[in-house]
């Protein structure tokens, strides 16, 4: 098994449930047959935005599976069929039954990060919304904390992700620091940040306390998209330095597809995580 670096976590879906990172390399899109392969591949851990999707009993079969093979759950998305609709900054009663769901899911799971993205809602003020999504987020995290679940709010590109509620640091950060709870803090996601404008560098250490997980994205040449690790303009070694020096000691998400859909791209992908990891 190879041995890496840093504390890696791949995906089993990004943009559906049946699109894991290494589809090709796997052969099929089984959640656990993926887990096996990515334990087979040294990653630290896995990420599922879809996990709520799945069956009961798929869920413990990853939690299981993962334990097995001494790797921690990464985070997923709480209600990934309204992910871009304002579902934490709507009614308290839809977002309650919605996140029995979500506990109950990282619990079969062993997953401790759940990640927070809203909706805009045109037909009200965003400081509204973000007044509720704040009310909220506290009385969900109350409930996740006693099951040692952590909420992270995340700050999306809006050009990338048009149409969403919190889409710049500051927003968040105001959100958070509001708050001032335990169980919500940051998902540090450095594609969305660094196509926002951030230094990243910078903004780990001065957001040390905030960051609560981790998602790794590279960007573009030309700034437009997301990219594999490696393949764009990021410049890893000081962002991975800067995570060490915070003692962060999380996963690192991998939150990307590959920039081609084959074998060889998965592959190429795989080399190029490898020579950011080396480097960092």
């Amino acid at each position: 098994m190879a041995v890496w670096k840093n504390r890696f976590a791949a995906h089993l879906g990004l943009r559906a449930p049946d699109l894991p990172l290494f589809l090709h390399l796997g052969g099929e899109a089984d959640p656990v047959a993926q887990v096996e392969l990515l334990a087979d591949l040294g990653f630290a851990g896995v990420q599922d935005n879809f996990l709520t999707l799945r069956t009961p009993e798929v869920q413990a079969r990853i939690g299981d599976t993962i334990a097995r093979r001494g790797m921690v759950m990464g985070s997923f998305v709480h209600d990934p069929l309204n992910w871009n609709r304002p579902c934490w900054s709507g009614e308290a009663a839809d977002l309650d039954r919605a996140f029995e769901t979500t506990l109950a899911a990282a619990q079969r799971s062993g997953s401790r990060r759940v990640n927070c993205v809203t909706g805009f809602d045109s037909t009200r003020s965003r400081a509204d919304q973000l007044l509720v999504m704040g009310r909220n987020l506290r009385r969900a995290a109350d409930r996740a904390a006693k099951a040692g679940i952590m909420l992270c709010v995340e700050v999306t590109n809006p050009a990338y992700l048009p149409g969403m509620l919190i889409e710049s640091l500051d927003e968040a950060v105001r959100l958070i620091d509001a708050l001032d709870h335990p169980g919500v803090r940051l998902m540090f996601d450095t594609g969305h940040l660094a196509m926002n404008g951030e230094h990243l560098p910078a903004i780990i250490k001065i957001h040390a306390r905030r960051i609560g997980a981790v998602q790794v994205a590279d960007v573009s040449l030309d700034g437009a998209t997301r990219v594999d690790l490696g393949a764009g303009k990021l410049d890893w070694p000081p962002i991975l330095r800067a995570l060490r020096d915070i003692g962060y000691g999380g996963l690192l998400e991998v939150e990307h597809q590959p920039l081609e859909d084959s074998r060889e791209g998965e592959v190429a992908l795989l080399a190029r995580l490898r020579a950011v990891d080396a480097r960092g």
